[in-house]
């Protein structure tokens, strides 16, 4: 009995070391009709085919609860470890053609790869002289990455400029 217990130890442990880490992709985009492990994982290796849940319809996004992506990457052998206060991804999936829409800073916005949507809440950080706050806010507008957005404080209710970082996150402008 007392080999048994060792036996499935070492077992549990080896299977622990045999895992292969990814890290969670900055753009999260299904390319088919099903969301797959190396859509949301880099590193995802022989798993990246695997589907963990369907794909939105083209043009359109959906989240993938991070409770989810943790037990999809497990049970493929992948190691991850999701980022602090993360609860959710987001899941594009491009359409065939793109729409944009004048902006008010006079660059074009693609409706289709809108990382913030108006009235998502964002995660929004501060960087300034090594001291990073962050925040949650509400958008007021749909932007993609790398594109700036009005985001309103829901504490304070004042508005906050910043710049799309990646799905539901942005980094503020300073004043």
């Amino acid at each position: 009995m007392r080999w048994l217990a060792v036996g499935l130890c070492l077992w549990m442990f080896a299977g622990a070391a045999l895992a292969e880490p990814v890290t969670l992709r900055a753009r999260v985009e299904a390319s088919g009709r099903a969301v797959t492990l190396g859509d949301v994982f880099e590193g995802a290796g022989a798993a990246s085919g695997q589907a963990i849940a369907p794909a939105p319809a083209p043009g359109q996004v959906s989240t993938l609860s991070i409770p989810v992506l943790a037990a999809a990457a497990s049970a493929a052998g992948l190691e991850w470890t999701p980022p602090a206060g993360l609860t959710e991804v987001r899941v594009v999936r491009p359409a065939g053609a793109r729409a944009t829409l004048p902006a008010s800073n006079n660059s074009s916005r693609s409706v289709t790869d809108a990382a913030v949507r108006r009235g998502d809440m964002v995660s929004i950080a501060y960087l300034s002289h090594g001291v990073q706050l962050s925040t949650r806010a509400r958008a007021t507008e749909d932007g993609a990455v790398g594109q700036s957005v009005r985001l309103i404080n829901t504490t304070s209710n004042r508005p906050i400029d910043a710049i799309v970082t990646a799905p539901g996150m942005a980094r503020a402008i300073a004043p």
